[in-house]
Order: structure tokens, then sequence, then C-alpha cells
């Protein structure tokens, strides 16, 4: 059986729609093997949340590697251990996606090569904001062109992340519908320079900037409303010296991005705001993840899960 760890992420970062996201030390496992008929099993946080059978995300991106690869009538018997909150804005599903892919394609002997298996997981998953940085860990920023996916690798050092994980759920469905068919061209302009001053800033360690880089007009006003109390969320994680906050994916988790030593504060200071207002949360302090999927030794090892800030 083989098993693949991979990150958590945090997509839409900022002013980054659908094409700038960040690993982060929150993990699933995905674990595969030959079966002679499909099997799916789910272990740990919000299972009962996850598909299982063939609809399973991770099952789907394997079948699609095994037809790749010419074996179309291949079953496999897949085990997920999960630690990363699902439909929470974290990147679940594409985790699970890349998750499956890399473990079928390692079980099949690796006929896939590196930007093969980038452009399939981009693909299943819809555009390349979750799955890139899931896959190669780090921030990355990429976009879909015809010719297949395009990304910058960055690795942002003496950085952390304060990310708070309110008890309820978006659907995806439910996020995209709030989004307008048009934006005004002042809106889209104050996107992209913002887009250009957040990977400056991360590329470089001027992390000051990110107050204002990571500033967002093109989907966080339009999905406000499903996010009881997110402006005050960001300010309070910015009044306890956060260099900058957002929504994370599509939400309800909100992320900001700390110097080491400000995450917990930060994180706590989010929860607090969410307490306020009766709702639970679960608060973290992480780190950037570097690695990105990676095979691990066979075995049944739950992802490990970093303690929430209390």
């Amino acid at each position: 059986m083989i098993s693949v760890r991979v990150p958590a992420t945090s997509a839409n970062l900022g002013p980054g729609f659908d094409c700038v996201g960040l690993a982060l030390s929150l993990s699933t496992r995905i674990s595969l093997d030959r079966a002679a008929a499909p099997r799916v099993e789910v272990r740990g946080t919000g299972e009962h949340l996850i598909p299982g059978g063939t609809d399973h995300p991770a099952y789907r991106a394997a079948t699609f590697v095994a037809e790749f690869v010419g074996e179309p009538e291949a079953h496999f018997h897949l085990i997920q251990e999960n630690s990363i909150p699902p439909s929470r804005g974290l990147g679940g599903s594409a985790a699970a996606l890349v998750g499956g892919a890399v473990a079928a394609n390692d079980l099949l002997g690796r006929p896939m090569a590196a930007p093969d298996l980038l452009n399939l997981v981009c693909e299943l998953d819809g555009h390349p904001d979750n799955a890139a940085p899931a896959l190669l860990g780090g921030l990355v920023i990429g976009t879909l062109t015809p010719e297949g996916v395009r990304c910058v690798r960055l690795e942002p050092r003496d950085l952390r992340a304060a990310v708070v994980v309110p008890d309820f759920t978006v659907s995806t469905t439910a996020a995209r519908r709030a989004l307008p068919e048009r934006v005004a061209h002042r809106d889209a302009v104050f996107n992209v320079g913002r887009s250009g001053l957040l990977l400056g800033a991360l590329a470089t360690g001027e992390y000051h900037l990110l107050r204002v880089a990571m500033q967002d007009r093109l989907h966080q006003p339009y999905r406000a409303h499903l996010v009881p109390g997110l402006s005050e969320v960001i300010e309070a994680a910015l009044e306890v010296g956060s260099y900058g906050a957002s929504l994370s994916g599509s939400g309800p988790t909100v992320i900001a991005l700390t110097p080491e030593d400000r995450a917990e504060k930060a994180a706590a200071a989010m929860q607090e705001v969410f307490r306020r207002r009766g709702i639970r949360a679960e608060a973290w302090s992480l780190e950037v993840d570097l690695a990105g999927a990676r095979v691990e030794p066979p075995g049944e090892v739950p992802a490990p899960v970093p303690e929430p800030v209390l």
C-alpha cells in the first residue's frame, strides 16, 4: 500500500483569486493499494462530510491516473486519514485529489512525470490555487493555459499562519453564486496592483506590505455575508500585530500571516470575535508547509494535528 501525506492549503490568498495559494501544516493522508473491487475508508476530521465510494476525490484522481497509463479497469482500496476540516476553505478536496493522483502514480510505477501530475490535479480541481501548492508546497502562483499550468513557487521564510475555522460550512456552490458576473474596472485595477504587491512582499520578505497587499475587491466583499463578522475578525488579527489577513479560500476560515511570535495571539483574537457572535471556532498557529505531497512509509498512523489555540 502506498501512503501519501498532503498539506492543507489557503487559496484566493488576499487578492489572488483563483491563482495564489499557500500550503499549511495541517494534512491528510491517502493510502492506496490495488483491489478486486472499489473500497474506500475515511477516518478522522469531518469524515461524515467526505464522499465515500468512487465519488471520493482521491479515488477519482486515482482512476484518472490509471486511465492515463492504460488501466481503465483498475480498482483500488483507498484509506483517508484526515486532519483538514472539510468544506471550510482549507483545500481539503484538492488535497485528496493530489493524494490520490500521487499515490496511484507511485503504485503504478510512476509513469506520469511531475508536470503531467500538476496538470492533472489542477484540471480536476478546476484551477491551480489549491491543487498546485498541495502538490508542490510553499506559496504557488499559477494559471491555466491551453498548454497546461504555468506557475511559480516561492518559499516564504520567518512567517506563520494563524487560522480560525468557524463551526459551519460554506458550500463552494453558494460561494460561487455570491460573485457578480462583472466587476468595476477600478476594482479589477485594485486587485491587480495588490496582487503584484502581495507576491513581491512574499518573495522579498517585506512582510509589512501585506496589510495592504492582502486586501481584495473581487470576492471577499461579495462573500462577507456568508461569514458573519468577517471584517471584525480581520481587523482583530491586524490589531494584535498580524502582517495581513483575509478569507481563506471561499471561507469560512480566516487566515492571518504573522511574525512567528504573534500567530497564537492572532489566532486567539480572531477566535474571540467569533465567540462574541455566538459562533464556535477552532484556531491554530500553523507553519508554511514547504514539502508538499510526499510518499510516506505505509501504516495506520493518523495525520498529525497541531494543538489548537485555546
